[in-house]
């Protein structure tokens, strides 16, 4: 149990160090972006519409144009989205044997093909998935079961994190993104919804935290 407490921890610090290197923490940033933009557009099918493109950009933004659905839950879903694939990925593997660590991998690769094929329109987002389809191809054909199971709970922490930190920057007077988007719609203030979005990347870190230590 300790065990498992110190490498939770262990991975949380490292992926806020991460965070902080110029770079090198792109690759993790962009699969972030992915899966906020994916749950974007998810939202959108699931209430009725579809999706038009999905475009990453390198510095970590992105944006899901989408045709018709639930214009309120479209954008809610995307910070809360993030966590909760988040929350998928790491779990994915958590409880997965040792010699099927390797497919989830692989299953992640192909995601990111999926999408690639049915919703990119641009070169940059191509380029961005070429390099997230890479590394999971790596960790799939080449690492270890161990270190294969651990990469991608990295991966899944490091989402959960940014999914809780991203948030926080459209506190900025600015009135774009998300939160401003669903204060028109809605009347209540974006630091509403930054709050929401904040508290439940929180609480699914927290679900974690708890769930990586009843795993042993």
């Amino acid at each position: 149990m300790a065990r498992s407490k110190f490498s939770f921890i262990l991975q949380v610090v490292a992926a806020l160090v991460l965070s902080a290197i110029p770079i090198l923490h792109y690759p993790f940033a962009w699969f972030e972006t992915l899966f906020h933009e994916l749950s974007h557009g998810l939202s959108a099918v699931l209430t009725g519409g579809s999706i038009e493109s999905i475009a990453l950009n390198y510095n970590g933004s992105g944006l899901c144009t989408t045709i018709g659905g639930n214009r309120f839950l479209i954008l809610v879903s995307g910070y809360t989205g993030s966590a909760c694939w988040g929350f998928l990925v790491y779990i994915s593997v958590t409880y997965t044997k040792a010699h099927s660590v390797k497919i989830v991998a692989a299953l992640l690769a192909i995601l990111a093909a999926f999408v690639g094929i049915l919703w990119v329109r641009d070169i940059v987002t191509l380029s961005i998935l070429l390099v997230i389809i890479i590394v999971f191809f790596v960790a799939y054909r080449y690492g270890s079961h161990q270190l294969t199971r651990s990469f991608i709970e990295f991966t899944g922490i490091y989402v959960v994190m940014n999914a809780i930190r991203s948030p926080l920057y459209l506190i900025d007077g600015r009135d774009i993104g998300d939160g401003s988007a669903l204060s028109e719609l809605t009347y209540i203030p974006e630091i509403f919804w930054v709050t929401i979005w904040a508290l439940i990347g929180i609480s699914i870190l927290m679900l974690l935290y708890q769930r990586s230590i009843k795993s042993v």
